[in-house]
């Protein structure tokens, strides 16, 4: 969704904050959002099995092409599964959550990660996006038009840009995109950004004062060469 904001350095620490107020399912929805960066459907599609096995965390968490953006249309055959490592903080929150369920016990894996608790089924993205909005006005950020559920990975993807050094390929690759000018989209700019730019250019060519007159200046020509004037 072109309309929705990334959050910004600044900003993930207040929504980090804020999901202290909230039930476990709802902070690994949020966290794992900002960590894998799938998009919304894909992430309420996911299944204890596909996180949790034997009382842990999986390594990775593997969605299928059917689950996938264009994965049951007629271009289908041009996309692949998307396999994205869960890290540390993807995997805290899903071990909090998942043992918060389970506990130690066995979990059936057909079981959604996401259940709604009106009827038993998955989460719907209305109820998604809901979630998203509550979290977001605790954490003081924006109004519902300038945040969504595709805010998580457009966060996502504004931080593996910055982690690999601002590599647009490689961030290409890990947000699972076929074409760079889609990765571009994502890659949200933000007016303070753009002033540091221009300051930092102004720092860089700043010139230095004019030598006192009559002071000689010296210029090295070669190893043990000088010449004054």
């Amino acid at each position: 969704m072109p309309g929705r904001k990334p959050l910004l350095e600044n900003d993930e620490p207040l929504v980090i904050a804020a999901l202290r107020d909230f039930s476990l399912r709802n902070q690994a929805l949020i966290v794992l959002g900002l960590n894998t960066g799938f998009r919304i459907t894909e992430l309420l599609s996911l299944t204890v099995g596909q996180v949790w096995d034997a009382g842990k965390v999986k390594p990775q968490v593997r969605v299928s092409r059917a689950q996938l953006k264009g994965g049951r249309g007629c271009h289908r055959k041009t996309i692949v599964s998307r396999s994205v490592p869960l890290n540390a903080a993807a995997a805290e929150v899903l071990e909090q959550y998942l043992f918060s369920r389970f506990g130690s016990g066995l979990a059936d894996p057909a079981l959604p990660l996401f259940p709604s608790r009106v009827g038993g089924g998955t989460l719907m993205r209305w109820q998604a996006n809901q979630i998203v909005h509550a979290v977001f006005a605790k954490a003081g950020l924006g109004t519902p038009e300038s945040y969504g559920t595709h805010s998580l990975r457009k966060t996502f993807a504004r931080k593996v840009y910055s982690a690999t050094g601002y590599d647009i390929n490689l961030t290409r690759a890990v947000m699972g995109h076929s074409d760079i000018s889609t990765t571009q989209k994502y890659l949200h700019v933000d007016e303070t950004e753009m002033i540091a730019a221009v300051q930092a250019i102004g720092r860089m060519g700043h010139v230095p004062a004019k030598m006192a007159a009559g002071s000689p200046k010296t210029v090295p020509v070669g190893r043990g060469l000088e010449v004054s004037f």
